[in-house]
């Protein structure tokens, strides 16, 4: 097992970003250069909501305020109005963010109390508010809410019962598995037909993208012998093994349901092995009537409000948690996002139980994806052949940016480093290895960081490791046999011996032999001076 010790940052990485670019009241200068970033492919959902990769996200991050703020440790900032002072490497450095927050825990109940301050604006002029807030909230629990956040499984007072009774049209068809149509009060029969059409469409196309990447990475290996050239070949290279040589893209799906069913959450892993999701294929499939599928329907008792979210004053707010949980306090720095923008002010009324939207209808939230707007630091300006367009916000609470523009350009990984030195790019993050090395230095005259190149590594939190095939390695094809177990810890053993050399070969000094299965970037990775290490 090895950890990858150091990953080439000619790179902008968002967190560190905000600190660079923020730091003025006004541009110093009025500088139209923009600052060109050389990023992989977007898939245009650029929302704070539904956003899924991570290039994505740094997208609507760029635009977006969240309710708290952390140091540089990770360590949330709980005076963000007044600001805090946090000593790190032996140097002091102030935080400011958006509220304030006070914790306490009285008879099992833990109360977070968020405090907003009343100075900040969205990049349209609006004030950011309490309401706000909440709206985000509401959003992010909602029933029908089928983004990445897992705000919606913290134990929040009455959360239970306001997601209670109510399910998307979508999960109601899925759950039938395909018994067929029987009249009910949910769903009709031509949905029930439309949704399981776009199902096998998006099965197929999922397929597809499994085989397309199967075939790309073989060919990567430059070995015809290799080459995967059926759907059947992909298959036994995902693991099915028992498909006919002649098998379509239906028939693997097929055989794929057979083995997992219906299950397309997270737990039903095996629908999120290839490029996308089969989750967003479907509602690919479903084009224009997608939201139609997305609204929930009420299938039983469902409470009006979520007790545990609380408006306290002009603007704070009180969140109950109903027993403790460490984790908490992340998922409630939820992204502050505008109602009038992703909602309505129209159906907004705390008295009255109004968030801003219908409860189970999410169409308005979903519709404002692709074009993301919030109180960040800079401006969504338009995403155009391969590019994101940014631009200052003059508005942001920490001061108008010194660098104007922003472009997020998709650039291919062996453009990457040219563009840097052809100037066509100014920041990106080329991998790493020992060949990219030569080249900057190379450029360079001899050395990693030169008038042409300037290179920045951090450690990687992630790490690699060798796997063995069960269904390749073992004695007379028996997988689970004891004689078939020790084939593969004997081979095991003999890589392991080898670990340093084989990383020092490929990464050099850039990474690390470890013993456990965990990035020692991460503060609960074991270290070599502790106890029974």
């Amino acid at each position: 097992m090895l950890k990858l010790r150091r990953i080439l940052a000619i790179a902008l990485v968002l967190i560190m970003a905000l600190g660079v670019f923020a730091g003025c009241k006004k541009p110093q200068v009025d500088n139209s250069t923009p600052l060109v970033v050389g990023y992989a492919p977007f898939n245009e959902k650029f929302s704070p909501f539904f956003s899924e990769t991570a290039y994505d996200q740094d997208v609507y991050a760029m635009t977006a305020l969240g309710l708290l703020t952390s140091d540089r440790t990770g360590a949330i900032i709980l005076k963000g109005i007044e600001g805090e002072t946090k000593k790190y490497n032996g140097t002091d450095y102030t935080y400011h963010g958006p509220a304030n927050l006070v914790i306490t825990q009285e008879s099992g109940k833990v109360y977070y109390d968020f405090t907003l301050r009343e100075d900040l604006k969205f990049s349209d002029g609006q004030p950011v508010t309490i309401d706000d807030v909440i709206f985000s909230m509401y959003v992010l629990c909602d029933p029908t809410y089928d983004g990445n956040s897992t705000l919606f499984a913290l134990p929040i007072e009455g959360l239970a019962a306001y997601r209670a009774g109510m399910e998307s049209i979508f999960n109601l068809i899925l759950a039938t598995e395909r018994a067929g149509y029987e009249a009910n009060d949910y769903f009709t029969e031509d949905q029930y037909n439309y949704f399981w059409t776009a199902f096998d469409k998006a099965g197929e196309a999922f397929v597809n993208e499994i085989f397309e990447y199967c075939k790309a990475y073989l060919e990567a290996d430059d070995d015809p012998e290799t080459n995967v050239t059926t759907i059947a070949e992909a298959a036994a290279m995902w693991g099915y093994t028992d498909l006919a040589a002649d098998a379509t893209a239906a028939d693997f799906f097929a055989l794929i349901v057979d083995t997992y069913g219906y299950d397309l959450s997270d737990e039903g892993i095996n629908y999120e092995s290839a490029d996308s999701s089969i989750t967003s294929l479907i509602n690919k499939e479903l084009g224009n009537r997608s939201d139609e599928f997305a609204k929930g329907v009420t299938v039983g008792e469902s409470a009006k409000t979520i007790t545990g979210i609380q408006k306290t004053g002009k603007n704070t707010l009180r969140v109950v948690l109903t027993e403790v949980d460490a984790t908490a306090i992340y998922q409630l720095g939820v992204v502050i996002a505008p109602k009038h923008y992703y909602g309505s002010n129209d159906l907004y009324n705390y008295e009255e139980g109004k968030f801003g939207f219908p409860k189970g209808d999410l169409t308005s939230v979903r519709a404002k994806t692709t074009v993301p707007m919030g109180a960040g630091p800079y401006k969504f300006v338009k995403f155009e052949n391969g590019t994101v367009y940014f631009e200052a916000n003059e508005t942001y609470f920490l001061g108008c940016p010194k660098t104007k523009y922003v472009q997020f350009k998709e650039t291919s990984e062996e453009d990457k480093l040219n563009g840097i030195l052809t100037g066509t790019i100014d920041i990106t993050d080329p991998s790493f290895d020992k060949d990219t090395v030569t080249a900057i230095t190379e450029a360079n005259g001899g050395a990693l960081n030169g008038n042409k190149v300037t290179c920045n590594t951090v450690n990687n939190l992630g790490y690699g490791y060798l796997g063995i095939s069960a269904n390749r390695i073992n004695v007379g094809g028996d997988i689970d046999s004891a004689a078939s177990k020790n084939l593969r810890k004997a081979f095991a053993t003999l890589l392991s011996v080898y670990r340093d050399i084989a990383v020092d070969s490929y990464y050099g000094e850039r990474a690390s032999v470890i013993n456990y299965p965990i990035s020692d970037t991460s503060w609960a990775a074991p270290r070599p001076t502790d106890e029974g290490y």
